[in-house]
């Protein structure tokens, strides 16, 4: 025979599932998701510092600037060519193409006198008088025996060396060419040698002022 249990011996065992089951987990207290969204996951937002700008590529460096970031120097070549091109211009008589090649305020100066024409206003009075034209399949001067001076070369002055132009600035070159042919028939067409002063302009060279000694009649 089964003993009735006793209601005294009943509650300890009601109030230990009562306890048990009010301190079971529930579940999470933060909203959930059934499903994976469809748009991109945004990462949260970092603060990223802007990346440091250099200014704008000069030619020359002003102590007064504090950082600058120089444009490289063009390559020699660079003023060699201009020099094959002036010859170039020259003994086909081409005045447009010459115009080409030159600064807008080109001179010419000739040593020991004064004044400096226009580069363009000169030569083209000098193909009007002389006849360049019969040089043309003439050899005027060597790619080797060109000088080429760059503008910290001539900061010191050197006895065989040209002095410095005042107008020559640092991305400035000086070229001295020994000419080969100076005269077209019994007439002196060209100066023993002739200076070229050559002012950076973007990607090439232009010519600032020519310096010859020669004179017209």
């Amino acid at each position: 025979m089964i003993r009735p249990s006793n209601s005294a011996d009943f509650w300890p065992f009601a109030l230990l599932a009562a306890a048990c089951s009010a301190s079971a987990p529930r579940g999470p207290t933060f909203a959930t998701l059934t499903e994976l969204p469809q748009e991109p996951r945004r990462p949260d937002g970092v603060v990223v510092d802007p990346s440091p700008e250099l200014p704008v590529a000069t030619e020359a460096a002003d102590k007064g600037n504090g950082i600058v970031a120089l444009k490289p120097p063009l390559p020699d070549r660079a003023a060699r060519a201009m020099v094959a091109a002036f010859m170039r211009a020259i003994v086909t008589e081409n005045v447009e193409a010459l115009a080409e090649l030159a600064a807008s305020d080109a001179t010419v100066a000739a040593r020991g006198r004064t004044g400096a024409p226009s580069l363009v206003d000169h030569w083209r009075a000098r193909m009007r008088h002389f006849r360049y034209r019969t040089l043309v399949s003439d050899v005027l001067y060597r790619d080797a025996d060109i000088e080429l001076y760059r503008y910290e070369d001539l900061e010191t002055p050197l006895p065989g060396r040209p002095l410095r132009p005042p107008e020559m600035t640092s991305a400035d070159v000086l070229l001295r060419v020994p000419m080969l042919v100076v005269r077209a028939g019994s007439e002196r067409v060209f100066g023993d040698d002739i200076l070229f002063h050559l002012r950076r302009d973007k990607s090439k060279y232009v010519i600032r002022q020519l310096v010859e000694d020669f004179q017209l009649p």
